[in-house]
């Protein structure tokens, strides 16, 4: 990451890619009104005006301000190294006493020097002020070895600077014991490459600036730079890795020991006129030796540069070729491209920059160019265009197989044999028919006694057995060197090993060959063999072996021919010798020309194939096999053309020198199938290898583009339909335009073909036309019946490739009346149509329509009582259900009892096992305790007793008409029409929705686009009393109600209101005089908690303060109001009462007494003052309290309701007038809708989720 970031730092340098040359000067610009700058042979700069005056006044000012800021950064970096050396140049080291004073702990100083080693620029600070408090005298060894071992990074640089000026001033030896551990530190072995390059780049700056601030004194200090960089350099000549260590030195320090200075500033520095400050640290004379040094090791680099580019542009070379000749690249050469390619970018980002600070120029890189021998690329692409694109592998993996073979260099470290490419085997100069008619000819054919693969071992083992003790006599030098250093490794690990166990050991090895059925298992198995085995009698005997692989299996024969190919890298007798042994193997079958043998003969040719595709069997050759079989191109010979054909036609046909010739053998293979009388078995094999290899040119039929609207339909319901979001497409098709007959018809279209979906989201789609049923009610009810008129086509037209459409569309159809879109009747009326539409109960004759062993029916009856069976849950459709399950079940028995199915022993053998348990499955689930019949008789029987309860009078009137199960379709809908599943039935999950009284969050999804619902059918007609009688009725209210309103309203009240007469009555002077005695009376009255009160007339009466009424000794009864409590006496005519005026004190509480006489006098009113605290006027209190919380609750819901009210009026301003309701008000009470039970499948998710 360090490298990367230096690599990042340089000036703005211009890119330079390995295609392009670098030339001095070339810097035009990338757009117009833009000037460039260009560097011209004696280095000044000359800057070209492109666009107008403007655009170069605000080039000049960035330049100008780039230009400052790198002076100014210049001089402050300068002037601070200068304050540095005077600094550590003039300064005195304090005494004894100053140290004295200090912390020596040796826990303290051992932490700081602890610190040190993970130095931190932001430690700095912290590190000075324990530095002014510890006494370090003792460690400053340790310090300098921890600062110089130190893993810093660039910002920390000058933090180390400033601690190490003031260790340098305060500790008189810390100048030695630094620079020793910097030698040490800097050590570099001319032998061994650096290990650790980012954190020398470090330390060369690190140690530069020391020696510039001068905490290093400058002689020693120098001396130990310049070795380090002579070092370096020196060892840096070959592959340039110290390019970004020196790179950053010149960088940071080269200023400062060499006066380097980007050219770039340098050019607008002499542009504009501007003196760049230089250091006074080192003198001109010793800058020049380092500079020169520089500029030498800047020569090796150019040169480094450009043999890298001419290998980067000889790979690029080769992979063009092989691209253009194999048509793909192994993934090895691609990485290998990739990191050549990248590693050389990074070289020419370097060598750019150090060349910008140099000032040198970089040569100019080698443009590259097309240079192709004649016959190669030139040949490949001329080809390429005659026949288009030659694919010979198919697919990336087939090609893999057979090319991209394990190299066994890696694997076989004494192998000096050069390795062996497949693909440059000797092939004969042209390839013709007539060549190979002549290699043919000269062939000799003369009978064998023997076949090579029945010939006797005997003769082979005594060579094996001769080679092995005789001395091998190499015939290569590579397979001299293999046998001779497996020999020396077998001595030596092994030497007491015997030639019986070696024996032993590769016999197991060729039995577990023909194990290996896989790519890995084989390559293995090629290099145990060539590490192990690999000697020449183990070859014959391998090559005998893989020759003699058993017949049938031809699939071990791809992977033994890439066993052969992998060992053929290193030795090729193996694949030779096997050549050979099919060769001979192939013509001997041919010169026999008998029947038998035929499947060696297809393992024969088939071997020859996968060789051919391995580069291990010629093309000529091959082809000269295949027309020696067309010569007699009959019998086994047409088999084994095929099996050739079909191995490496492909390869052959797309192969640039085997095209042509390809080409005509198989036209010929045509003309023979064509000319010859042969059996059907060999046409088909023919017609199927020859479009094998040249598939028909099939006519593209040009489709045409749909409407967008009717792509955005179709990807609605077949690709976003699912369960999750049906409610989602139920939004986006209510916004298309229905009004639009062509989206409209499409969209019908689209909803009407379910079979077109997966058999899972038929129920969403039935869900879907659910939802949209409450807004588009006649393209639900034209859905409807193509769904109807689809299924009825399917019964009538009968034909194999339609069943997954009619097992979707009877699907479809269940689940739309799980979902309430069709009735029970039509349901059954669709069952009734499955089993008996153009079914024929006379055995003898056969219905095009329903065969006798087509079960297809019973398979579309049972999928949609499946599907909507166990939601028939009222009785009437019930009842109706039971009756269909009886023919259901006589069809059944009368398909199965059919002799297509039936044996004279048992009726059930044929019949298939599936198709009875659908069956069954599908009654158990309709009906759980439903009787199944187990004959055909029982059925019948069945049919007739249903038939005679039902209709009685059918018996009588037609006994000669036809099947009862024929005419039962419409006698068993006719049974109790007047009762309906749909207000009875319940179920659990169905769609149920309404298309008025929509929610405030659905009023949004509205669309202009949207029809608005058909009108109600009005009222039928009245006549002429029913008017009569309306108006009169009407009239009769009026006059009603306009009466109740002149009438007073009368509240209905719990108490008795005080009469007026008792509140205006005027006392006469005896009831005032006895005033005062009335009203102490009426106090121990009120006091006394239920007690007796004697008065005048000798009446005893005990009222309760809190009840309102009190029954007297008499009988009588006395009620109180509200504000009246009862504790009086009554006599005759008169008698003592309170007074009536108002009460003495504020804390006392008026009432009125009611008194009644003994004999039903008239009521009397008497007036009394109450005390604030007694128990009546508390109770009073409290129930005036209660009654005021309770008008105040009134009050507040009495003005939500207006408040509400208004506000719904506004909401209802805010909708489309196609949405406001104008028949009903707010102020009227709603119409409740009917709680309809919903009918469909329970969705189990909503329900536990």
């Amino acid at each position: 990451m360090q490298e990367a970031a230096e690599s990042n730092e340089t000036e703005s340098t211009p890119t330079i890619t390995a295609t392009k040359p670098i030339e001095a000067g070339d810097g035009e610009g990338d757009g117009d009104a833009k000037s460039s700058a260009g560097v011209t042979e004696d280095g000044t700069t000359t800057t070209v005006d492109v666009g107008g005056g403007g655009d170069a006044a605000a080039l000049e000012i960035s330049e100008r301000d780039e230009l400052q800021l790198f002076v100014r950064e210049l001089h402050e970096k300068i002037e601070h190294k200068r304050q540095l050396r005077e600094q550590n140049s003039n300064f005195e080291l304090p005494g004894e006493k100053y140290f004295a004073r200090l912390d020596s702990s040796l826990k303290k100083n051992t932490a700081y020097v602890k610190k040190l080693k993970l130095f931190t620029a932001s430690q700095l600070d912290a590190l000075l002020r324990e530095l002014s408090a510890l006494n370090l005298s003792k460690y400053i060894s340790e310090i300098c070895t921890a600062l110089s071992e130190a893993k810093l990074k660039m910002a920390d640089v000058p933090a180390v600077v400033t601690l190490a000026s003031k260790l340098h001033s305060t500790y008189a030896d810390f100048d030695s014991q630094f620079l020793e551990a910097w030698q040490k530190t800097l050590s570099l072995k001319a032998s061994e490459k650096i290990v650790n390059a980012s954190k020398l780049r470090v330390d060369l700056r690190l140690f530069a600036d020391l020696v510039s601030s001068g905490v290093i004194h400058m002689k020693p200090g120098l001396a130990q730079l310049g070795i380090v960089l002579v070092q370096l350099i020196g060892q840096d000549k070959d592959d340039h890795s110290n390019l970004s260590i020196i790179l950053s030195f010149c960088r940071h320090c080269g200023e400062e020991y060499a006066g380097l200075v980007p050219q770039k500033m340098l050019n607008l520095a002499q542009k504009y006129g501007v003196e760049i400050p230089k250091s006074e640290f080192l003198p001109s004379d010793k800058q020049s030796n380092l500079r020169s040094m520089l500029k030498n090791y800047f020569k090796a680099l150019c040169k480094y540069v450009l043999a890298e580019q001419s290998e980067l542009m000889n790979m690029t070379k080769n992979i063009r070729r092989t691209m253009e000749c194999k048509g793909e690249i192994s993934t090895e050469k691609r990485e290998k491209c990739q990191m050549m390619q990248s590693s050389f970018d990074k070289l020419l980002t370097s060598a750019q920059s150090l060349s910008e600070l140099l000032g040198e120029p970089l040569p100019e890189l080698t443009q590259e160019t097309e240079c192709c021998n004649p016959g190669t690329v030139i040949d490949n692409m001329l080809d390429s265009a005659t026949f288009g694109t030659l694919d010979p592998w198919g697919d990336s993996e087939t090609c893999a197989f057979y090319t991209d073979l394990p190299d066994l260099r890696q694997f076989l470290p004494n192998f000096s044999a050069p390795k062996v490419d497949l693909e440059q085997m000797e092939e004969p100069s042209e390839l013709t028919e007539e060549a190979i008619d002549a290699n043919i000819d000269a062939d000799d054919l003369n009978d064998l006694d023997d076949p090579p693969s029945t010939a006797s071992d005997s003769i082979i083992e005594k060579e094996i057995e001769e080679q092995q003790l005789q001395p091998q006599k190499p015939i290569k030098m590579g397979n001299a060197l293999m046998e001779l250093g497996r020999q020396q490794l077998q001595n030596q690990t092994n030497p007491s090993q015997s030639q019986s166990q070696l024996r032993q050991q590769f016999d197991i090895f060729l039995v577990n060959l023909f194990n290996c059925v896989n790519k890995e298992l084989i390559d293995s198995a090629a290099i145990e063999f060539l590490l192990n085995f690999n000697t020449k009698p183990q070859r014959k005997k391998l090559t005998r072996t893989i020759f003699s692989v058993q017949r049938t299996r031809l699939d071990i024969l791809p992977y033994l021919s890439r066993f052969v190919a992998i060992i053929h890298m290193c030795n090729t007798d193996v694949a030779n010798d096997l050549a050979e042994l099919l060769r001979k193997e192939f013509k001997w079958h041919i010169r026999k020309k008998n029947q038998l043998n035929i499947e060696s003969k297809v393992k024969i040719v088939r071997f020859i194939g996968e060789m051919v595709k391995f580069g291990l069997f010629k093309k000529f050759d091959a082809l000269g096999c295949l027309k020696m079989l067309l010569r007699d191109f009959q019998h086994h010979q047409i088999e084994m053309a095929c099996a050739l054909v079909e191995v490496s036609g492909v390869y052959l046909y797309n192969c640039r020198d085997s095209r042509l010739l390809m080409n005509v053998f198989l036209d010929q293979m045509l003309r023979l199938k064509t000319a010859t009388a042969m059996d059907s078995r060999h046409s088909a094999q023919i017609e199927s290898v020859y479009y094998l290899v040249k598939p028909p040119e099939s006519s593209k039929r040009e489709l045409q583009p749909r409407p967008i609207m009717h792509e955005y339909i179709r990807h609605l319901i077949f690709e976003e339909l699912c369960k999750q979001n049906v409610e989602r497409c139920i939004k986006m098709l209510r916004r298309i335009n229905w009004q639009d007959p062509e989206i409209c018809s499409y969209a019908i279209k689209c909803l009407s073909k379910a079979y077109l979906l997966r058999f899972p989201l038929v129920r969403c789609l039935a869900d879907l036309v659910s939802g949209l049923s409450s807004y588009q009610p006649r393209a639900v009810t034209i859905i409807i019946d193509n769904v109807f008129e689809d299924i009825r086509a399917g019964l009538e037209i009968h034909s194999p490739r339609m069943s997954q459409r009619r097992i979707a569309m009877a699907k479809y159809l269940g689940e739309m009346y799980n979902y309430k879109l069709v009735e029970s009747t039509h349901i059954l009326n669709t069952l009734y149509l499955i089993i008996s539409l153009g079914v024929v109960r006379d055995q003898s004759i056969v219905s095009p329509l329903d065969p006798p062993d087509s079960l297809f029916r019973l398979k579309l009856a049972c999928m949609l009582l499946d599907t909507c069976g166990p939601y028939f849950t009222s009785q009437a459709t019930r009842k109706k259900l039971d009756y269909f399950l009886v023919f259901f079940q006589h069809y059944y028995w009368f398909k199965k009892s059919h002799p297509v199915f039936t044996k004279s022993e048992n009726t059930s053998d044929l019949f298939p096992i599936l198709v009875d348990h659908a069956y069954r499955d599908c009654l158990a689930t309709v009906k759980p305790n439903l009787k199944l019949y187990k004959s055909l008789e029982q059925a019948k029987d069945a049919i007739d007793e249903l038939q005679e309860k039902l209709y009685p009078q059918l018996k009588n009137i037609n006994s000669n008409s036809q099947d009862a199960s024929l005419a039962t379709n419409s006698e068993v809908s006719e049974v109790d029409e007047a009762a309906t599943d749909e207000d009875t039935c319940s179920s659990n999950h169905p769609r149920e929705r309404l298309a008025a009284g929509l929610d405030a969050e659905n009023a949004n999804d509205w669309t202009e686009n949207e029809t608005e619902l058909p009108p109600t059918p009005g009222p039928p007609e009245k006549s002429k009393e029913d008017l009569e009688f309306e108006q009169m009725y009407e009239k009769m209210t009026t006059d009603s109600y306009q009466e109740r309103l002149k009438e007073p309203i009368k509240a209905t009240v719990k108490d008795i209101p005080v009469p007026i007469m008792a509140r205006q009555l005027r006392k006469p002077y005896d009831h005032l005089a006895c005033s005062s005695s009335s009203s102490s009376n009426a106090a121990q009255i009120s006091k006394a908690d239920g007690g007796p009160t004697t008065a005048t007339g000798g009446t005893t009466r005990a009222i309760s303060a809190a009840a309102p009424a009190v029954q007297s000794s008499d009988g009588n009864y006395e009620t109180t109001t509200s504000n009246i409590a009862s504790t009086s006496s009554g006599g005759g005519g008169g008698g003592a009462g309170s007074g009536a005026g108002s009460p003495s004190s504020s804390g006392a509480v008026q009432f009125v007494l009611m008194v009644r006489g003994n004999k039903g006098g008239k009521q009397q009113f008497k007036s009394f003052v109450a005390p604030s605290d007694s128990h009546l006027a508390i109770n009073l209190k409290l129930q005036e309290q209660k009654i005021r919380e309770e008008k105040e609750k009134v009050k507040r819901l009495t003005l939500n309701i207006t408040e509400r009210i208004e506000e719904e009026d506004y909401q209802e301003s805010l909708l489309p007038p196609q949405q406001r309701n104008f028949n009903q008000s707010y102020y009227q009470k709603p119409n409740k809708h009917k709680f309809k039970h919903q009918k469909g499948a329970p969705d189990a998710d909503l329900i536990f989720h």
